[in-house]
């Protein structure tokens, strides 16, 4: 069954389509989530937290188009939501700049046995060096290939600032 039609039968409180709306988006949710952060307790907590909540709203929930970006959106928001009722609790001597900073991985970069890990090195190090907003642009649109419209929608920013993002990005990727 389409995504669409499995949202509809979740809204009208059908258990099995909320299982296999899990089932189908856990691991892109969960990979995305570990991008916004380095703890696998928060995107667990926020995903729980997240289904949790669709399930508690569902009847308020409107017509949903794209339940992918809907679900990434949301995650997000859940996963930024959790960062910051932690950090209300949490004193740190040294805290970090920004907890949510995207970390590219070697890992992520593995997707052909010809891209040796050296390269892979010296790929992520370079990611890493990029902006938030440029690092969580490319990843959501060469890494889980989302148009613009969606990533924008995600991201909470207009459509020009994603080209910008993902634009500028590249180009201080090349002059490194």
């Amino acid at each position: 069954m389409e995504n669409n039609g499995l949202w509809k039968r979740f809204t009208r409180g059908d258990k099995e389509a909320l299982t296999l709306i899990f089932g189908a988006y856990f691991d892109e949710l969960y990979s995305f989530g570990l991008t916004l952060t380095r703890s696998p307790e928060i995107v667990e907590d926020s995903m729980q937290d997240m289904f949790f909540r669709l399930w508690k709203n569902r009847n308020h929930l409107g017509e949903i188009t794209q339940v992918r970006c809907y679900l990434f959106k949301a995650l997000r928001h859940h996963i930024y939501d959790n960062l910051q009722w932690k950090n209300r609790f949490v004193v740190c001597e040294n805290p970090p700049e920004n907890l949510s900073e995207i970390e590219f991985s070697r890992e992520d970069f593995m997707v052909s046995e010809q891209l040796n890990r050296e390269t892979a090195e010296k790929l992520a190090t370079l990611l890493n060096t990029l902006t938030n907003s440029q690092r969580e642009a490319i990843y959501l649109r060469y890494y889980k290939s989302l148009d613009f419209k969606e990533i924008a929608d995600i991201m909470s920013i207009s459509v020009q600032s994603v080209r910008n993002a993902i634009h500028r990005g590249l180009l201080a990727l090349r002059e490194l």
